[in-house]
């Protein structure tokens, strides 16, 4: 995954930037990459249900045992030098409490029988797309490729909101139409494009939904719009944030909804 993210291609996370404005994009273009929190579990979510073996090889438990009866282990001198041997030998160490819920969510995810079935349709794993698109240089990374379909692992506090709403607000339409569009531009047409969707507290229900084809036409139509948007700020260097011009602020129309009628008239 480092190698991926390490290639200077426009790919769906840039296009997360633009979306939000020029301005945050030719910002964020210019910051160093730090993986949050929730990205690094998010990776090794990914190596533990796509790449098992490899997962058991970079990833160890933290040694908790070498300051075993101290209040605070963790800010032991033993426990960080025992850390530092850990990663001195290749390793990533995790806290037990990510490794137990990168565990539960990755077995949860393998038992699961929708998610079993496009296990062996889409036998190739964690690929990385390279294409070229109006002379730029463009990326993504299938988790799960195969004959016709594709899909990728999420994670979501809550299934029930996954669609539509972390569908439209986190751009994963965009993401899908991305990828659709530079599989095709591959050879590999795409005709079902799925998200294996893991729920990250416990039980860890999963789900598995495929982008419907009105979704997509949004995303390839926004994609578009986005990339028009970029040639028209790098030719005239002109970067906008959200807003231009004054904007109006006003309330929820559930709040207005509370006034008397002879208000509102």
């Amino acid at each position: 995954m480092d190698r991926y993210l390490e290639i200077d291609a426009m790919g769906s996370g840039r296009l997360e930037w633009l979306a939000t404005s020029p301005m945050h994009y030719r910002y964020m273009l210019g910051q160093e990459r730090v993986e949050t929190a929730a990205q690094h579990l998010g990776t090794a979510l990914h190596t533990a249900v796509l790449e098992p073996d490899l997962f058991q090889n970079r990833y160890a438990p933290e040694p908790l045992e070498v300051a075993a009866g101290n209040v605070k282990p963790r800010a032991t001198k033993a426990y960080k030098d025992a850390v530092a041997d850990i990663e001195q030998g290749g390793f990533i160490v995790l806290r037990d409490d990510a490794m137990a819920k990168v565990r539960a969510m990755a077995a949860a995810i393998r038992v699961h029988a929708d998610v079993a079935r496009l296990l062996k349709v889409a036998p190739e794993r964690e690929v990385t797309m390279l294409w070229e698109r109006e002379g730029r240089l463009c990326r993504g990374r299938a988790d799960l490729l195969g004959n016709g379909v594709m899909a990728d692992i999420k994670t979501t506090r809550s299934l029930k909101d996954f669609s539509p709403w972390a569908v439209t607000k986190l751009g994963y339409f965009r993401q899908g139409a991305w990828y659709w569009d530079g599989a095709a531009k591959l050879g590999r047409p795409i005709e079902f494009f799925y998200f294996i969707v893991v729920e990250s507290s416990p039980p860890h229900d999963v789900a598995v939904f495929v982008l419907a084809p009105d979704a997509i036409v949004c995303g390839l139509t926004d994609c578009d719009r986005l990339m028009a948007k970029l040639a028209t700020c790098e030719r005239t260097d002109r970067w906008p944030g959200m807003f231009e011009g004054i904007q109006t602020a006003t309330v929820t129309d559930a709040m207005i909804g509370l006034l008397p009628d002879e208000a509102i008239a």
